[in-house]
C-alpha cells in the first residue's frame, strides 16, 4: 500500500470514529438537557403561582427554553453522523457478511505485533454466525476495546483474553477480558461517558466508540469490573429469530 493509500485509509478511519464518537456526546448531552428541562419545569410550576417572585418563573421558563434549543442542536450533531454511524443494510456497498473470529484474529495479531511485546493475547475462538455490517466499524470497535484492555494493564505483564461464541439463549457474543487494575463501582456507572478517564494523557473514548458501534449494530455491551483483579467487557447480539429473552444473563452493568 502507498504512503498516500494509507493516510486516506488511516485519515477514514479517525473520521469514522469521530462520527461515532460526536454521536455519543449528542446523546449525552439529550439526556442531561431531558434532566435540565424537567427540573426546570417542576421549578416553573412551584413558582409561577408565587406572586411574590415572577421573575422565579421568568427564569425558569429561560432555562427551559435554552435547554430545548440546546438538544435540537445536539439532535442535529446526531443527525449529521448518521451516514457515517449507521448500521447498513444488507445489499449496500459497506454492507458485508463478517465473520467476527476471523477479525478478531486478524486485529490481535495487528496488535500483538505493534503493542507492547509484555502482553499475553488469549484467544478462545468458537464459531458464530455471520454478521451482516461494515467490517471497518467492526475493526474499530476491536480495536478500541484491545487498546482499552492493554491500557488497564499499566505497563505491567497481563492477559488480554477474547473469547466468541454462541451461548444456550442463542444470542452471538463477544468477550474481551483483562487482569488488570479494574475499576470501582463509581467509575464503571462512568466508563462509557464520552471523554471520561481516570488517566492523564488518554482521550477516554475508547469504550464510547465500541458501546456505539454495537449499539448501531442492535447489540448490547456489558461491563464487569472488580479493582485488582480486572474487566471484562461482553458483547452479545439477539439471534436471528429470537425467543422469548430470560431475565437473568448474570450480575453485569448493562449499556
Amino acid at each position: 500500500m502507498s504512503s498516500r493509500a494509507g493516510a486516506g485509509v488511516e485519515s477514514g478511519e479517525r473520521l469514522r470514529d469521530l462520527a461515532h464518537i460526536a454521536s455519543s456526546v449528542g446523546h449525552h448531552l439529550i439526556n442531561s438537557y431531558s434532566s435540565v428541562v424537567s427540573n426546570a419545569e417542576m421549578l416553573r410550576s412551584t413558582t409561577g403561582s408565587n406572586t411574590t417572585s415572577p421573575d422565579a418563573a421568568a427564569l425558569a421558563g429561560s432555562i427551559v427554553s435554552t435547554a430545548l434549543e440546546a438538544s435540537r442542536v445536539a439532535r442535529s450533531l446526531i443527525a449529521w453522523t448518521r451516514d457515517a454511524t449507521r448500521h447498513e443494510a444488507a445489499g449496500t456497498p459497506l454492507a458485508q457478511e463478517v465473520d467476527l473470529p476471523s477479525l478478531i484474529q486478524e486485529v490481535v495479531e495487528s496488535e500483538r505485533a505493534y503493542g507492547p511485546a509484555n502482553i499475553d493475547w488469549r484467544l478462545d475462538l468458537r464459531r458464530t454466525r455471520l454478521l451482516v455490517a461494515d467490517p471497518g466499524h467492526l475493526e474499530s470497535m476491536l480495536r478500541a476495546l484491545a487498546r482499552n484492555a492493554v491500557e488497564a494493564l499499566d505497563g505491567q505483564p497481563g492477559f488480554v483474553a477474547y473469547r466468541t461464541g454462541i451461548d444456550a439463549s442463542d444470542w452471538m457474543f463477544v468477550e474481551i477480558e483483562d487482569n488488570g487494575r479494574g475499576m470501582t463501582g463509581d467509575v464503571l456507572n462512568r466508563a462509557t461517558e464520552p471523554f471520561f478517564t481516570t488517566k492523564s494523557g488518554h482521550a477516554g473514548v475508547g469504550l464510547t466508540i465500541a458501546q456505539g458501534i454495537w449499539r448501531r449494530h442492535q447489540g448490547t455491551m456489558a461491563i464487569e469490573s472488580r479493582v485488582g483483579q480486572g474487566t471484562m467487557v461482553r458483547l452479545a447480539h439477539p439471534p436471528v429469530n429470537p425467543s422469548p429473552r430470560p431475565t437473568n444473563r448474570g450480575d453485569v452493568r448493562r449499556l
